[in-house]
C-alpha cells in the first residue's frame, strides 16, 4: 500500500467535496433571497447531483483508455470556483449554472483519483478505498460548517472565500503528479497489460457481472436515504418543530461528520467479513436508527442522528470496490457508476421528495426516508459475488464466476 498517495488523494477528496457538502448548506440562503418553493430548492441539489455525478463514468471510460491526471487539479479548481460563484450570481438560472459548473469539476476528479487509489492499494483494497473515501465524507461533512463561517462573516457572498482552498489544493496535486504517476507505474502498467492480454485471448474488454446493476440499485437507494437526510433534515426541524436553526444545522453536521468515520471503518470490516455482509448489515440497522430517531428528542436525537451517518456511509467505500469487482478491466468506468452515476440517480429522489413537502408536509418525507432502507436491505441480500480478477495463462483467459462471498 502507497499510504502518502493514498492520503494525498483523500485530501484532494476532501477539498473536493467540501463544496458538494456545502451546497445543502446555501439551500436556505438560496431559498430567501429568490424566494423559492422546495421543489425549486430540490432542483438545486438534482443539478448538483445530474452534474457531479451523473456524467462521472464517461470521465471514467475515458480514464480507462487515456492516462488524464491533470483531472485530479483541475477537477478540484473548478469544483471550488462553481460553488463560490453561487453566492454573487444575480438570480435563479445562473445560481443553477454555478451549481453545474462546480459539479462538473466533481465529476472529473472522482474516477481519475479513484483509479489512482486502486493502484495505490496493494493487497487492501477495502482498506484503501476506505482511505481515499473519508476525505470525501469527511469533506462533505465539514463543508456546511466551513460555509457556515464563511456566510457567518460575509454573508450569502461569503460564498468566494470558497476558491482559497481549492485553488491551493490544485497547485499542490499539480505539482506532485509526476512522482504520483511513478509511485504507481508498475500496477498500472501490469493493470494495463492484463487489459491488452485479455482482449488478444478473446475474453473481451468489458468484463462484469449482471450483480453490478443490483448493487447500483442499492447505491441508488443509499443515496436516496443520504440525499433525502441532508436536504430535508433541517428544514424538518426548522419548519415542522418549531426548533432552533443552529440546533437543526448542528445535526446535519454531526449526520455527516459521522458518515466520514463510519466510512474509515467500513472498508476493514468488509475486508474481514466480506462486502456483502457489510453492505446488508448496514441497511438493516439503519431501520431501527431511524425509527429511533424520529421519535426521540434533544441529545439522545444527536447521537442517533450520528449513528444513522455512520451506518448508512459505510458503505461508501465498499461498494466501490465491490464494483471495481465486477469490472476488473474497467474500474475507471467502475469508479464512475458508482461514485457517480448511482449517487446521482439516487439524488433524482430529492426534488420528489420536495414535492411531497409541498403537498404533504415534512413529516411525510421523514417518514418515507426511514422506510427505505426495508428497500436497501432486500436488494443487497440477493447480491452475487463477483467474478474474479481474470487470470491469464498464456493465450487463455479464465474467469472464474460466482465464487461464493458470504
Amino acid at each position: 500500500m502507497k499510504l502518502w498517495v493514498l492520503l494525498l488523494l483523500s485530501f484532494g477528496h476532501f477539498i473536493t467535496d467540501i463544496h458538494q457538502g456545502a451546497v445543502p448548506l446555501l439551500l436556505p440562503y438560496i431559498k430567501e433571497t429568490f424566494d423559492l418553493s422546495y421543489f425549486a430548492l430540490g432542483a438545486v441539489m438534482l443539478v448538483a447531483n445530474l452534474s457531479s455525478s451523473i456524467i462521472q463514468p464517461l470521465f471514467g471510460l475515458y480514464s480507462d483508455r487515456v492516462n488524464i491526471p491533470w483531472l485530479l487539479p483541475a477537477g478540484v479548481l473548478l469544483a471550488a470556483a462553481g460553488v463560490a460563484l453561487v453566492g454573487v450570481m444575480p438570480s435563479y438560472p445562473l445560481v443553477l449554472l454555478a451549481v453545474f459548473m462546480s459539479g462538473i469539476g466533481i465529476a472529473a476528479f472522482h474516477p481519475e483519483a479513484s483509479k489512482m487509489a486502486h493502484f495505490a492499494a496493494g493487497n487492501k483494497k477495502g482498506s484503501a478505498m476506505s482511505i481515499f473515501s473519508v476525505g470525501g465524507n469527511l469533506g462533505f461533512g465539514t463543508g456546511p460548517l466551513i460555509g457556515a463561517v464563511y456566510l457567518g462573516m460575509w454573508g450569502f457572498g461569503g460564498s468566494v472565500a470558497f476558491i482559497g482552498p481549492g485553488l491551493v489544493m490544485a497547485i499542490v496535486l499539480y505539482s506532485l503528479l509526476p512522482k504520483i504517476m511513478a509511485t504507481t507505474s508498475a500496477t498500472r502498467d501490469q493493470w494495463q497489460e492484463q487489459r491488452i492480454q485479455t482482449s488478444k485471448a478473446g475474453g473481451g474488454r468489458l468484463i462484469w457481472s449482471w450483480g453490478l446493476l443490483l448493487l447500483m440499485a442499492v447505491v441508488i437507494v443509499r443515496s436516496f436515504i443520504h440525499f433525502g437526510m441532508t436536504s430535508f433534515l433541517q428544514f424538518y426541524y426548522i419548519d415542522y418543530l418549531n426548533g432552533d436553526p443552529l440546533f437543526a444545522s448542528r445535526l446535519v453536521a454531526v449526520f455527516l461528520i459521522c458518515g466520514a468515520f463510519g466510512t474509515l471503518l467500513g472498508g476493514p470490516i468488509a475486508d474481514k467479513v466480506g462486502v456483502k455482509k457489510q453492505i446488508c448489515g448496514s441497511m438493516g440497522l439503519m431501520i431501527p436508527i431511524l425509527y429511533l430517531f424520529l421519535n426521540s428528542s434533544g441529545f439522545v436525537s444527536v447521537i442517533l442522528v450520528g449513528l444513522a451517518g455512520a451506518t448508512l456511509i459505510s458503505t461508501f467505500a465498499t461498494t466501490v470496490v465491490m464494483g471495481q469487482q465486477y469490472m476488473p478491466n474497467n474500474i475507471g468506468l467502475a469508479s464512475g457508476l458508482m461514485l457517480g452515476f448511482a449517487i446521482g440517480a439516487g439524488g433524482i429522489g430529492v426534488p420528489i421528495l420536495g414535492v411531497v413537502a409541498d403537498h404533504f408536509g415534512l413529516a411525510t418525507v421523514m417518514t418515507v426516508i426511514s422506510l427505505l432502507p426495508i428497500l436497501g436491505v432486500s436488494l443487497a441480500l440477493f447480491l452475487p459475488a463477483p467474478p474474479e480478477v481474470s487470470k491469464i495463462e498464456g493465450k487463455k483467459v479464465v474467469v472464474p464466476v460466482q465464487k461464493a462471498e458470504v
